[in-house]
C-alpha cells in the first residue's frame, strides 16, 4: 500500500485522524515512483513499495523485479577494519609516487630528446637587428618584471644610408653608446611587458622614419658624446715584471737574509719562541711541585653578628 505524501500522478491524499491515508494511484504512476526511488538508491524504501493495492479494483499486484543493490554497499570492502595508514602517510606515498614518476621520465623519456637535437645557429643581426631583454622572477609578482630593454646597432639597419645612420645616432642622444656603437633603450611606464615592448617598437619606428626625412639632415650638429665616461685602465709597471735578472736579485737577497738570521740565532741574539715556551713550562712544573698550605678559616657562628662578635670597635666621634 502506497502511503507517501508525494506520490506521482497527482493522486488524492486523504487525511484521517491526523495521519496520512492511502493514495489512489495507478500502476504506471507507481512505476514512475519506483524508477525515481531506484535512481536515488533508496533500497529500503523501494522494498516497502513492492506491494501495491489498487483501491479502484481491489486487486493486489506484486512487483517481482527487485531493486538493484546500492553501489556503496557493493564497493565496501568487508575486510576493511580501519587499520589503514593516516592521511599524512598517504600524502607521503603520493609524493614518493610523483618522485618515482619523474625518475622514470628522466631515465626513459628524456634520452629520446637527443633525436630532436639541432645545431645552434646565431641569428643574423641584419635580418633581426633588435635584441630584446626581459626580466622574470619565476612566477613572483615584482614591479621590475614589466621592464623591457632593447638594443640595436644602427650599422645593422640595411635600409639606412651612412648619413641617415649618423642622424639616427644624433636623435638617440645619450642612449647612443659610441664605444660599442649600439643604441640602448628601456621602458617600464606601463603595467605589462607587451605594452612596454609595443611602446619601444613604436619609438624605434618613429626614429627611423625621422632619420629618413631629408628635410633636415642635422649635418651642422655635432654628435654629442659628453655622456660617455671613458675609464682608463692602469697599465702594469714594467719595473714589476719578473725578468731573469730580477729573479736572480731576489734569490740573492733571500739567501743573505737567511745567513744573517742564522748568525743571530747562533749568538742568541734572537728571541726563540720554542725556548720561551720550554722555559714557561719549567716554571709551571716547579710551581705544581711546591706544596701550598690551605688558609685556615675561623668558623662563623649562626645568628646576628654585631661589632663585638666581629671584633670591631666603636668609632669615637
Amino acid at each position: 500500500m502506497l502511503c507517501a505524501p508525494w506520490a506521482a500522478g497527482g493522486g488524492k491524499t486523504e487525511m484521517g485522524g491526523g495521519r496520512w491515508g492511502p493514495i489512489q494511484s495507478s500502476e504506471p504512476e507507481v512505476q514512475v515512483v519506483m524508477a525515481s526511488i531506484s535512481s536515488l538508491r533508496c533500497t529500503s524504501l523501494g522494498a516497502e513499495l513492492t506491494t501495491f493495492v489498487n483501491l479502484e479494483s481491489g486487486e493486489e499486484s506484486q512487483y517481482l523485479t527487485p531493486f538493484p543493490e546500492s553501489s556503496q554497499n557493493a564497493n565496501r570492502d568487508p575486510m576493511y577494519e580501519e587499520d589503514d595508514i593516516s592521511s599524512l602517510g598517504h600524502s607521503e606515498l603520493e609524493q614518493h609516487r610523483e618522485l618515482r614518476d619523474m625518475v622514470r621520465i628522466a631515465a626513459w623519456e628524456m634520452p629520446l630528446l637527443t633525436t630532436l637535437h639541432q645545431p645552434f645557429t646565431p641569428p643574423d643581426r641584419k635580418s633581426l637587428p633588435l635584441r630584446w631583454r626581459y626580466t622574470t622572477y619565476m612566477g613572483e609578482h615584482h614591479p621590475a618584471s614589466r621592464k623591457v630593454v632593447v638594443e640595436f646597432q644602427p650599422a645593422h639597419l640595411s635600409t639606412l644610408t651612412s648619413a641617415q645612420r649618423t642622424k639616427l645616432c644624433k636623435l638617440a642622444g645619450p642612449r647612443y653608446i659610441p664605444t660599442t656603437g649600439t643604441i640602448k633603450m628601456n621602458c617600464e611606464s606601463f603595467e605589462t611587458q607587451a605594452q612596454n615592448k609595443r611602446f619601444l617598437g613604436d619609438t624605434i619606428s618613429k626614429l627611423i622614419a625621422e632619420a629618413k626625412d631629408t628635410t633636415d639632415t642635422f649635418a651642422d650638429v655635432p654628435l654629442d658624446t659628453r655622456h660617455v665616461k671613458r675609464t682608463s685602465k692602469p697599465k702594469f709597471p714594467r719595473e714589476w715584471l719578473l725578468t731573469a735578472e730580477r729573479k736572480a736579485e731576489l734569490e740573492r737577497l733571500r739567501r743573505g737574509n737567511l745567513l744573517e738570521e742564522g748568525r743571530k740565532v747562533e749568538q742568541n741574539l734572537l728571541v726563540s719562541g720554542v725556548g720561551a715556551i720550554e722555559q714557561q713550562r719549567a716554571i709551571d712544573a716547579k710551581r705544581a711541585e711546591e706544596p701550598v698550605m690551605a688558609e685556615a678559616r675561623q668558623p662563623v657562628g649562626r645568628g646576628k653578628m654585631g661589632r663585638k662578635e666581629m671584633g670591631q670597635q666603636r668609632v669615637q666621634r
